[in-house]
């Protein structure tokens, strides 16, 4: 993810602290050598709370103020000049993604992958908008999933499946649901305990929700709340054997933040608007109950830092029923279909099959444009009146998708949604969907500098974070700093190395000098909530890409490629630790570089 930023006189400190998780990027201007011409760079940022486990370089020397408000954007993606898709303009390089822009009332959140027959007219029918619908057929797993990669569904055969039924009460910013969901234990030792992550019940999200008429295997249970009631604790006795499966269901309500109801809680201006109702727009992420990550050290429930990612979950299955006005657009995670509507209502059906999380946005005028890159469909979701923007949005994550699908590995989804949303963050990832401000689509110079970095960063999500998980909050490093530098190599790909060495110096090389010079340098491979607001951003999107850099050097371009696609290949779906990096990179060279390693990601200092 990454941030934004707002007015420099005011908010410089504040925008330096929000760089972490999914925030958008500043930008400054880059003039490439020859040309005449300059571009923006931007950079990205997001972050973690607690732990259980210890852009070209500017052409034109940045006053310090303003790498720092580029280290917030560098979460979300920047944009190079104001191209519309089509022919690369070379002579115009690629903005810097750590330069912040200035704040807008609202930016754009990562939102859902929108499917085209969703995006499209919403049709006339639907149930009334308090009680859920119950769950029309879903379109198949099958329909969500290109042919050449539906042997994942085979490599999970007891992973999670929720069958999620939501109703939005528009006016009332109210949503209600009914949840099924399939368990199965798949750890070697028994389980006393199920979790469930009520995550718009924490500080970043802002919402308020309950749960009603929760059972276990048909049998009515009452579970324990924790962490300010962000977490269930449903007791089993017995025990849940391993490979044994459960069923639960559940009602639930949620109220979600809006302009008139900002949050339920004090601290809720520290998140970025990824759920709530705001400007027309109403975001659903994570808008129900999930099941977190069961691993050596228990289950996964602490209470991350609004300026971090706060989700750590496994690969499911997600049959999700929507219903809401019949004015309304749908982009979302996955595949969806319109399965009813009448003059009030429409209900949509939408399968996203090997997700971590999904998310889906509502607003009654959004425009789509696609394109398809070697059978996925690359959906540019966008308001209505900024077209330009919405099509240099699809460039950029067309680009990003044929690049990334070939080198790195397999994007197994039909589609791939960027959706424009008021975040106020640069941009946030989701499966098979990306949220990125509204302030990048138009603005009095038109389309923003800063969109290119964001959009391509969220882009590469998918690679790290969706298919290979990782520990979001307690080794943010391990996504947030390669795709980071991934962000790099499309740059590199796209304009050359000439515009990417630039690149690593004033996007990476220059913020962490001053990092050391002020006093506030840290390893890299730390938790979330081991970073003060201030530095998470700077340590692990900016000075961490440095390590991969370092890495690539020693190794050559051509092996690090295999590495990075060996990474993939051996932890698709699966959730990669550091141990599993160092794996990859073994395979490929015959040694874990194990000193580098050491030093740019566990020590002080590189």
């Amino acid at each position: 993810m990454l941030k934004s930023s707002r007015n420099r006189s005011d908010n410089r400190r504040e925008a330096e602290d929000r760089v972490a998780h999914r925030e958008p990027l500043s930008s400054v201007r880059l003039r490439v050598p020859g040309t005449g011409q300059e571009a923006v760079r931007g950079n990205e940022t997001d972050g973690k709370p607690s732990s259980r486990r210890s852009l070209g370089r500017r052409l034109g020397r940045a006053a310090p103020h303003i790498v720092a408000l580029l280290m917030a954007v560098i979460l979300v993606a920047c944009r190079t000049g104001g191209k519309i898709p089509g022919a690369i303009d070379t002579a115009k390089a690629p903005q810097d993604p750590t330069t912040p822009a200035t704040r807008p009332a609202t930016v754009p959140a990562p939102s859902p992958t929108p499917s085209m027959t969703a995006i499209g007219t919403p049709s006339t029918k639907a149930k009334g908008e308090d009680t859920p619908t119950p769950s029309p057929s879903a379109p198949s797993d099958k329909r969500a999933l290109r042919p050449l990669v539906r042997s994942g569904q085979a490599s999970l055969p007891n992973a999670t499946r929720y069958q999620v039924d939501l109703s939005l009460n528009l006016e009332q910013a109210t949503l209600s649901g009914h949840q099924q969901i399939s368990y199965t234990n798949t750890e070697t030792v028994p389980l006393d305990a199920l979790y469930l992550r009520l995550f718009p019940n924490t500080a970043g999200y802002g919402g308020q929700m309950s749960v009603s008429r929760l059972s276990v295997d048909g049998e009515r249970v009452e579970p324990q709340r924790e962490l300010d009631g962000s977490a269930l604790r449903l007791p089993l006795s017995p025990p849940l054997a391993p490979h044994q499966p459960v069923e639960l269901s559940l009602d639930f309500s949620l109220t979600l933040p809006s302009e008139d109801r900002p949050s339920v809680n004090e601290e809720a201006s520290d998140g970025y608007r990824q759920l709530g109702r705001y400007q027309g727009v109403v975001a659903l992420a994570n808008a129900y109950p999930i099941i977190p990550v069961y691993d050596d050290e228990g289950w996964n429930v602490e209470l991350a830092p609004s300026y971090g990612d706060a989700v750590f979950s496994d690969a499911a299955f997600f049959d999700v029923s929507i219903t809401a006005p019949q004015t309304m657009t749908l982009a979302a995670s996955g595949t969806c279909i319109q399965a009813s509507d009448d003059v009030t209502a429409t209900t949509w059906s939408c399968t996203a099959p090997l997700m971590r999380d999904f998310n889906a946005l509502l607003r009654e005028d959004y425009r789509v444009e696609s394109q398809d890159v070697d059978g996925i469909a690359v959906n540019s979701v966008f308001y209505a009146g900024h077209e330009e923007g919405g099509a240099a949005a699809l460039d950029y994550a067309s680009q990003s998708v044929r690049i990334f699908d070939a080198r790195l590995g397999r994007y197994p989804f039909t589609e791939l949604d960027v959706v424009e949303s008021p975040t106020l963050a640069g941009g946030i990832e989701y499966p098979g969907l990306v949220v990125i401000n509204e302030t990048y689509y138009a603005s009095p110079q038109g389309v923003s500098d800063r969109m290119e970095w964001v959009v391509v960063h969220e882009v590469l999500h998918q690679w790290w974070y969706s298919l290979v998980g990782n520990d979001q909050v307690d080794e943010p490093w391990l996504d947030e700093a390669l795709v980071q530098y991934c962000t790099l190599l499309y740059y590199e790909e796209r304009y050359g190395r000439d515009v990417a060495d630039r690149l690593v110096q004033s996007v990476f090389q220059e913020p962490y000098q001053e990092l050391r010079e002020t006093g506030r340098d840290q390893p890299v491979g730390l938790p979330v909530e081991a970073y003060s607001r201030r530095n998470y951003g700077p340590v692990v999107y900016q000075k961490g890409p440095l390590y991969f850099h370092n890495l690539r050097e020693q190794v050559g371009s051509e092996a690090f490629w295999d590495i990075l696609a060996t990474y993939f290949e051996r932890n698709r779906y699966g959730i990669a630790r550091p141990e599993d990096w160092l794996a990859a990179v073994e395979a490929v060279t015959g040694s874990e570089y194990r000193p580098l390693y050491d030093t740019w990601i566990q020590e002080t200092g590189g």
